[in-house]
Formats: C-alpha cells, structure tokens, sequence
C-alpha cells in the first residue's frame, strides 16, 4: 500500500494534469461472498468445505463477532469445530468408536464443537450459534490466548490428547473466514465493512445525537470499501470523527467513513471509485469506544438514517 504522502502527491498530480488518477494500492473487494447471505456461498465450495459446512461457518464467525471478537477468534473458532466435527452438526460423537472419558463415563459429545454434558443442554450444543458462543466464552477466559499457537489455545479449552491436533485446520480456516467476510451486495450498493451494527443512528452521545451507524467484527485495519460508485469528495481528520472520507454519488447522495487513520487513506478527493473498493482500513481515532466503522448518508444534505437507506435499497446492514 502507498504511503499518506504519495497519495497526496497523486492527488496534486491528477489535479494538474487533469485527468482522473487512480491509485495503484485500491483493490477490488469481490462481492460475490458474504456472511449473513448463505444463497451467496460458492456452490463448489471453499478449500473442500461447502453448502452445510460453510453455513456452519458462518455462523461460527457470526457468534464471535456479537460477542466483537476479531479474526483471530474467528479462525480458532473455525478451526476447532474442523477438528472436532468437518463443520457438520452431528449429533454424535466418539463415543461410537468406543471412546470414553478418563473417568470411564460416556462421553456425550455433540454439535459442531463436541461439547460434552457439562456445556448445556441438548438444545444449545446442537444449536451452530450457541454452542459457538458457549466455545468462545471459555476461550476468552484463557489468559493469554491471543498469544498463543492457535491450536495451543483451542486444546485449552477443548482439553484433548494432542495441543497441535487443530495445527493442520489453520489455513483452510483462514480462508473460509477471509472468503465469508465479503462485503453483502452487489451491483450499486454493498455493506461497506464487515461485522455487525454495534451502533445505531439517532442515539445519544453525549451533547450531541449519533448520526451514523456503527458497524464492527472486533477487529482494527478491516476493510473499509467504497458502498457505491463515486468520487471522492473530501478526506480529513478531526477530533470527533478520527480520519474520514467522504463520497459524492449520484441522485445527491453522500456517504462518510469514520474513525480511520489518515495514514490508512487508500484514495484521494476527486478520484472516481465503484462499489467495493477499498478506501481505508477501520479504525479507532477521534471519539470511538473501539475499532469500528462509523458510517454516514446524507440525501440532498440531510443526515439519514443508514440502516433504513441500506434496507430500502436492498442491502441491509448486518444485525
């Protein structure tokens, strides 16, 4: 990625010499993928695991980010229901080979995670989203965990015979979380981050009303894209707001992108960019509780809601 000081440089240049310049370090995000739209997930799968699996995923995914877990957690929840289960729901576990716990007694294993009686009921094990949740709450509680190996800190929690059991799991995990991380929409509008709505438009702060929504996944430097087709229309940085840009659409639309830092900046004012390209990475500058996205519509100069913008074109913001 080019530094802050090239991207102004580009900037003074395509202004001199007229024409519209477009940085080297904006990627297109593929839009094809997202999380909360499993109609979306690649037929043929991702690194073997598809239909069922990836929906198994994403749900795993989805429990870390409510509770705004990162992509670290993410990968090690995924990683672990790999090892445990090929990321199928079964209602089963080694006991049907015979296998017992030390005690002698059965194992109970079942779910995504082959959690054991003492997790919950039936009921939440088999359940993709709480036995996820229930998973991550131990994981947490694991001093250190983030600096461990990944398979070190699962074998935490799982407490099995082998701490590099998950090792092998890592890279398909990573890259079905990395493909089901997508921006949700396609054509004219997308999400413009990942995660969920962690904040919603019209709450109080303070002395004054909260005039964007928040979107987070618990993680710093995600991808910030472009959530339609436009031009850049002014960046900068203040107090409240951290590093911001914002772009001019059509039909008197504009979009604002808080809480990065300016160094992070992939674009310049007047560049043109379409739906999905990344223009920043999130941040947590200005006035932020953490690393989350802070996102902005005005129509004809007037603040809107974005939830209900998004909605009305199609492309709700993750909840």
């Amino acid at each position: 990625m080019k530094s802050f000081g090239l991207a102004v440089l580009g900037g003074i240049l395509a202004v001199a010499l007229g024409v519209t310049f477009l940085l080297a370090s904006v990627q297109r995000s593929d839009a094809s993928t997202c999380l909360a739209d499993p109609s979306n997930y690649p037929a043929e799968g991702i690194n073997g695991y598809k239909g069922d699996q990836l929906a198994n995923a994403a749900a795993i995914i989805g429990a870390a980010q409510q509770l705004s877990l990162g992509e670290d957690a993410q990968i090690i929840g995924v990683m672990t229901a790999m090892g445990e289960s090929s990321l199928k729901n079964i209602t089963y576990g080694d006991d049907i080979n015979g296998v017992v716990n030390p005690d002698g007694t059965p194992t109970s294993s079942i779910g995504l995670f082959q959690q054991q009686d003492w997790w919950g009921s039936v009921e939440d094990r088999m359940d993709p989203t709480k036995s996820a949740t229930l998973f991550f709450g131990r994981l947490v509680a694991v001093d250190g965990w983030q600096d461990m190996e990944p398979s070190h800190a699962i074998w935490r929690v799982q407490i099995n015979s082998d701490k590099n059991h998950y090792a092998k799991y890592e890279t398909d995990a990573t890259a079905i979380v990395e493909a089901l991380s997508g921006p949700c929409g396609s054509g004219d509008w997308i999400v413009p981050a990942r995660g969920t709505v962690s904040g919603v438009f019209g709450d109080s702060r303070g002395d004054h009303a909260h005039m964007g929504t928040d979107l987070a996944d618990g993680t710093c430097d995600g991808p910030i894209w472009a959530a339609s087709a436009g031009v850049i229309d002014n960046t900068g940085e203040n107090k409240g707001g951290g590093g911001y840009i914002w772009i001019k659409h059509a039909d008197g639309v504009m979009t604002g992108y808080f809480h990065m830092k300016p160094i992070n900046f992939m674009v310049v004012e007047g560049q043109a960019v379409q739906a999905g390209d990344q223009i920043g990475k999130v941040g947590n500058e200005g006035n932020s509780y953490g690393c989350h996205l802070h996102y902005e519509v005005k129509v004809d100069g007037e603040y809107v809601n974005p939830q209900t913008f998004m909605e009305g074109l199609g492309v709700p913001l993750p909840r």
